[in-house]
């Protein structure tokens, strides 16, 4: 019997010991990139067409060119985007042998059924993410759809969004950041794909001490158009600047209704 215990005792030893050299040689678990750094949420400008009237015109102009953004991501880059959010509720884990961290996730785009393995590779304080999708109905495996870098403590990052499998090229490219109380935020989304749009960008903003908490930046190289546009996520007002539309280089604006009214600021 005391032969017995004492086995038993040296066996447990060794699987502490084990567990703890596993926890030794693990990197540090690093903070996933925030989901607008992939997809903002412009649900505040979701054209309803029976609303479009002369009276919310400053509003309805602001949602058409937030559309053009929507539409990219909606359609060409659904699968990266939603492959991203899916794995953000997911509890990773340490994959000894490759050195990483994982994140395992299935989901559903464009009426398939694909699964994502996120890996984040750390080197000191910086992080390398590739996203790795996988569809067993279009016969894809492990495909980098998406890779990127950041800081381990998710302060500050890139993307690079891919077209597809069959044409492995730079669709979209993202630089974003946030301060560490999580009360400022922006990032950059660079058209990279050749065409009328490539070069355009979107820069969006959030600031909770703001009245205007939202904004965002669009550069459009197909009508040589700088647009601007500021709005409280909360009350719904707003206001946007075109002078390619207005003819002018003021701000125009409108109310918790949407209603155009005259900028008092």
């Amino acid at each position: 019997m005391k032969k017995l215990i004492s086995l038993l005792f040296s066996i447990l030893v060794i699987l502490a010991s084990c567990n703890s050299d596993d926890e030794n040689n693990q990197d540090p678990q690093p903070v996933l990139p925030p989901e607008y750094s992939m997809a903002p949420d412009f649900d505040d400008f979701e054209a309803d067409a029976n609303q479009r009237n002369q009276t919310i015109e400053n509003w309805f102009y602001s949602a058409l060119n937030v559309s053009v953004y929507s539409a990219i991501l909606k359609g060409n880059l659904v699968i990266p985007v939603t492959a991203f959010k899916a794995t953000i509720a997911q509890e990773p884990f340490y994959d000894l042998e490759a050195g990483v961290w994982t994140w395992e996730s299935s989901f559903s785009a464009n009426g398939n059924d694909l699964s994502i393995r996120l890996t984040a590779d750390v080197v000191n304080s910086n992080v390398t993410w590739k996203g790795y999708i996988s569809s067993t109905s279009n016969n894809v495996e492990d495909f980098v759809w998406f890779e990127g870098a950041s800081d381990i403590d998710g302060n500050n990052g890139g993307w690079t969004l891919y077209e597809s499998p069959q044409n492995p090229s730079a669709w979209i490219n993202t630089e974003w950041s946030r301060n560490e109380d999580r009360t400022e935020a922006n990032a950059t989304f660079t058209i990279e794909k050749q065409g009328v749009l490539e070069g355009s960008f979107i820069i969006y903003n959030r600031d909770e001490n703001s009245d205007y908490n939202r904004s965002v930046e669009i550069s459009n190289t197909q009508t040589s158009d700088l647009i601007e546009i500021d709005w409280s996520s909360d009350l719904k007002f707003g206001r946007v600047k075109s002078e390619n539309h207005f003819g002018d280089s003021d701000f125009h604006c409108w109310d918790e209704n949407l209603q155009d009214v005259s900028c008092t600021d």
